[in-house]
Order: structure tokens, then C-alpha cells, then sequence
């Protein structure tokens, strides 16, 4: 009955009774469990962790969240979490129970001290105390709290129905509505219950006071009970707007609820946990996380193909000093076959040695075809060893930001974590650089130094590169003697000039996008822009070079990808 917008704020979430059932819960589940460590990794989060088999605690101190309960789904994270309350970290926990006329959560640990949780409003914080109240260190506001003492209450709120009590209340105030006079009478109900109590009376929840039926009072006296009844014997569910964003949770069935679809659950903390996931989703916060978390989980999938691929490379690399031996065996017995073999066995020492052999080669030719393998992958084993490096630490800071957005709870919490960690977020082709770069009509990477590198994607593409792009002074390549695209690295763009790592990288970029691609080592041309020009009536991305040098490059992008290749 009446107006049901209130309910967009959950009070419910934030009830006495709803705290009393967490307790109660929390009583029976860590009972004798001993708290590993106390941390946060979000503002006004406080995460306990417990030995293996119970889930960790979240403990939110938001005033529209101030509540706790078992996630399982929570691990702490690499970097921006912070240990706290140290002192609470190794006991074992005695009892949990809750105040008896307020929302403080109070667990009794093996040390003689109490962690008191207060979830209430902008108060709400975690304090360790001891047996006098005295406040050992504090969750929120450590340096202003520690030292002082804090009183716990210890006088119950009135729960049972008194005429009397409620009748002197609507006389002092007969423009106070239904629902409020109930709150105002039994502080414990809050909004939610108060608003059911007026619901089962049959009387509006707006009603003032003064229009309240002489039998209304007797009514409001028997819904009371009812739901406080229904309280000692709590069924945690969720009400659902047709649109599938969440109302309200409540411990009990709702009739001013009951035109939204209800959900029900075994536990208090399962419905905790998902109503503030749908509530945070129907208030963009997932939206925003998605925005964030789909494009940074594709570009760790093609790290991770690539470093698989290297990983690969650089076994076959490993295989040097076998390749050595092949081409010493064979040039030793030369005469031991002819052309056209596919293999040859040959001792070593003892040990019989089978060697594959290229048929259309002589056996001169198969003993240098082993000792160049031997030779390129000796040259090349830094640079592997370098990439797997990068590809490797890319993946661990990927993984890092992963898991940051997935701990954000809001979408301010994002835009925040994206600005705090620009430079990451830019090493993955994203944020407000990388939106500006998603204009240039070109592959896009990031080198050594922090320079960038822009590819050509076809021969028109590359015209535009080099032509109208590429600035006199900025080193051009290609792969030489084939088809690929124009490469250019940006000077200008990075710290200082960029280094040989940064050019063996560009260089690697331009034999990667080349019909040599299948190769170990292409050669590949470098040069100032200023010596590259186009011959009048030539085709597209046909140019000619005045002056050049050649490098052999293996064919590979850099770990750090700007744009989605094309």
C-alpha cells in the first residue's frame, strides 16, 4: 500500500535484525576458527581471511552497505590491498554475537580483545578493544580513535508492544505518519519493518497519527507481533523489479512487497552477496567494469598466444648445441652416405646418432644447413630470452588490473582505478591516449622506450604512411625483397632517441607483416623517412631508397599491443 520508492535505499540491508541474522550465522560458522590476516584492498572494505575451508568476511562500512558477509569469492590482491589490525591476526575466534540494542558485531577472539564492528551510517568502522572499551587500533580513523574507549550499550530497545508507549507518541506528534510513529516507538524495526507493520495493520503507511482509527492502535499492536515473529524465524529472499534490478533484501516475507518477484535463499550471506552484485549492476557499475574488463581480457588472451608462441621458438632455439653436434658428425663422415638420403646414423662417442637429412642437399650442404641453425640460434637466443621476459611481466600486470576492476564496486571506482594507473592501462591500448591513437589509420605498438610504431596495413595504407604520416626523421622499414608493409618508428615519441632494442623491435614488427613472415631471421631495411620516395606513376606502396642498412629481425610484435591488428 502507498508510495514504495523508499525501498531504492535497502534500509533492510542495513536492519538490526538483518545484523542479528549475520551474527547468529557467523557465531556457528567461525566458532573456534583462527583469523589469518585482515586487510583491505577497497575503500571502507575490511576482508577478513580464515583458515582453509571458510570463506573470508567482508566487512563494508558504506553507509548504504554497512553490513558483513562470507564471500568466497574474495582473494587478495598483488598490490593495493594493506594489512590492518595486526593484533587481531592469528587468534582464534570465541563468539560472535550483536548488541543488544544496536547494530555492533562483536567477536570475542582468543586474545582477550573484541573486534567491535559498528554498521551504522557514516560511523560505521571496525575497532579492536579490550575488555574496558579502551580502542587498541581501528579500521577507519586509527590515529583519532586509538587510545580513547568507547561504551557499549547495554540497555535493550523496547521490542514488545505497549499500548500505552505507542499512544503517547502519536499524541506528541498526530502529523507523524504511520510508519514513522513505529520507528519513532520501536527503534529496532527501521524503515522496512515499520513500513510492513502499517501494511499488516491494514492501515497506509503515510496515514498521520491523528487519522489513525480507534482500533487501528489494537491492529498496529497485532501486526507488531506478527513480524516480529516472523523474525525469530528469519528466510532471507530478495524482491525483484520487473526489469530484473533489485528492490529490497528482508529476512521476512514482505505484503507491501508483493507485487515484486521474490527470491529466496538458504542463507543470509548468499543473499547478501548477490543483492549488492545486482544492485551494483543496475547502477552501472558492471557496465562500467565490462567496458573496462573486455578489451583488457582480450589483449592478456593474444600475450598469452603470443607467449606461447615464443615459448616455443625458444625450445626449438635450446636445440644449438644439438644442431652443432649434427653438423660436426657430418662433416666428420662425409662419405657415409649420398645425396638423396632422408637420414644418416652416425656414432658419437659410444652413441648412435640419427640425423634427418634434406634429401636434395649433398652432405657438404646438410653439415652447413646444421651449423647455420646451430649459428641463428645462438644469435637469438637474448632476444627470445628478452621477449619472454616482457610477454611474462605484460601478462602479470594484466592480471593485476583484471583483478583491480573486478574489485571495483562502483563505476566512479573505475574511472578513479583508470586514471590512478593510466600508464598500465595505456600499456594495454587503453585510456584516453589510447582512445586518441585509435584514430591513426595504422597498426599501432609501443617499443622499448616507450616509442611508438606504426605498420601499414596495404599498399595505399602504406603510401599514406610514409608519405603524409612519417616525419623526415623518423626511421623507416620494410622487409627487403618482398611484400609487407611500411614501418614506421616514431622519433620524438619516446624519451631521448630510441635505442637498438626499440629498432630490433620496429624491425621485427616490419618482418612480421611481410610474405616472410614463416621465416627465423628476414632482412629487413632501415632508414631516415628522409631517404625513402615515391617514383611517379608507381603502384601503390612502391617506393625507392636512397641509402639504407640491413638488419635481420625474427618476425614478432612487441608485448605491449596498442591496436586490435588488422
Amino acid at each position: 500500500m502507498g508510495n514504495f520508492q523508499y525501498i531504492v535505499h535497502n534500509p533492510m540491508l542495513t536492519n538490526y535484525y538483518t545484523a542479528r541474522l549475520v551474527a547468529s550465522t557467523l557465531d556457528s560458522t567461525l566458532k573456534l576458527k583462527r583469523i589469518n590476516e585482515l586487510f583491505s584492498q577497497q575503500k571502507d572494505q575490511l576482508i577478513l581471511t580464515f583458515d582453509a575451508g571458510t570463506p573470508p568476511l567482508a566487512v563494508s562500512c558504506r553507509p548504504a552497505e554497512a553490513i558483513m558477509y562470507l564471500n568466497p569469492g574474495i582473494a587478495r590482491a598483488r598490490r593495493n590491498s594493506v594489512t590492518l589490525l595486526p593484533r587481531a591476526a592469528g587468534t582464534l575466534v570465541q563468539e560472535v554475537s550483536i548488541a543488544e540494542s544496536d547494530r555492533i558485531v562483536l567477536f570475542l577472539l582468543s586474545n582477550g580483545l573484541r573486534l567491535a564492528a559498528f554498521l551504522f551510517g557514516t560511523a560505521a568502522n571496525v575497532l579492536l578493544i579490550d575488555a574496558s572499551g579502551l580502542v587498541i587500533d581501528a579500521f577507519k580513523n586509527r590515529k583519532n580513535l586509538a587510545g580513547t574507549r568507547v561504551t557499549l550499550p547495554s540497555e535493550p530497545l523496547p521490542t514488545s508492544y505497549d499500548i500505552r508507549r505507542l499512544e503517547l507518541t502519536a499524541g506528541e506528534a498526530p502529523g507523524m505518519q504511520v510508519a514513522s510513529l513505529m520507528r519513532k516507538t520501536y527503534p529496532l524495526l527501521g524503515a522496512t519493518l515499520a513500513h510492513e507493520v502499517a501494511e499488516r495493520a491494514g492501515l497506509a503507511h503515510g496515514l498521520p497519527a491523528s487519522g489513525i482509527p480507534s482500533e487501528g492502535v489494537a491492529r498496529l499492536g497485532e501486526a507488531l507481533r506478527s513480524v516480529l515473529a516472523d523474525c525469530e524465524r528469519p528466510a532471507p529472499r530478495l524482491y525483484i523489479h520487473k526489469d530484473g534490478t533489485p528492490a529490497m533484501l528482508s529476512i521476512i516475507p514482505l505484503r507491501h512487497a508483493a507485487h515484486l518477484t521474490e527470491h529466496k535463499y538458504d542463507n543470509i550471506h548468499e543473499a547478501i552477496r548477490f543483492f549488492i552484485a545486482r544492485r551494483r549492476f543496475a547502477t552501472g557499475t558492471d557496465r562500467a567494469k565490462e567496458a573496462v574488463l573486455g578489451p583488457l581480457q582480450r589483449r592478456l588472451a593474444r600475450a598469452r598466444r603470443s607467449l606461447d608462441a615464443v615459448r616455443d621458438d625458444a625450445r626449438a632455439r635450446e636445440r644449438a648445441t644439438e644442431y652443432e653436434q649434427h653438423a660436426r658428425l657430418l662433416m666428420a663422415h662425409l662419405h657415409a652416405w649420398h645425396k638423396g638420403a632422408r637420414s644418416v646414423t652416425l656414432n658419437d662417442d659410444g652413441t648412435d646418432v640419427i640425423i634427418a637429412l634434406d634429401p636434395s642437399l649433398t652432405p657438404v650442404q646438410n653439415a652447413q644447413r646444421y651449423f647455420e641453425k646451430a649459428k641463428r640460434a645462438r644469435s637469438s637466443s637474448h632476444e627470445t630470452a628478452g621477449r619472454l621476459l616482457d610477454l611474462e611481466e605484460t601478462i602479470v600486470r594484466g592480471e593485476e588490473l583484471l583483478a583491480a576492476v573486478e574489485r571495483c564496486e562502483s563505476a566512479e571506482e573505475v574511472e578513479h582505478l583508470i586514471k590512478e594507473r593510466s600508464e598500465e592501462f595505456e600499456a594495454f591500448g587503453m585510456g584516453p591516449k589510447a582512445s586518441e591513437r585509435s584514430q591513426i589509420p595504422f597498426r599501432v605498438f609501443t617499443v622499448d622506450g616507450g616509442f611508438e610504431v606504426w605498420a601499414g596495413k596495404n599498399g595505399a595504407n602504406n603510401d599514406l604512411l610514409t608519405l603524409r604520416y612519417a616525419k623526415p626523421s623518423d626511421l623507416w622499414f620494410h622487409a627487403r625483397g618482398t611484400g609487407g608493409s611500411h614501418v614506421v618508428l616514431k622519433v620524438g615519441k619516446g624519451k631521448g632517441e630510441p635505442g637498438k632494442k626499440a629498432r630490433e623491435q620496429a624491425a621485427g614488427i616490419a618482418a612480421y607483416y611481410s610474405k616472410m613472415k614463416g621465416s627465423r631471421l628476414v632482412p629487413v631495411a632501415v632508414t631516415e623517412k628522409r631517404y625513402v620516395r615515391k617514383p611517379r606513376g608507381s603502384p601503390p606502396g612502391t617506393v625507392m631508397i636512397e641509402r639504407e642498412k640491413v638488419i635481420f629481425a625474427a618476425p614478432a610484435l612487441p608485448p605491449h599491443p596498442r591496436h586490435e591488428e588488422a
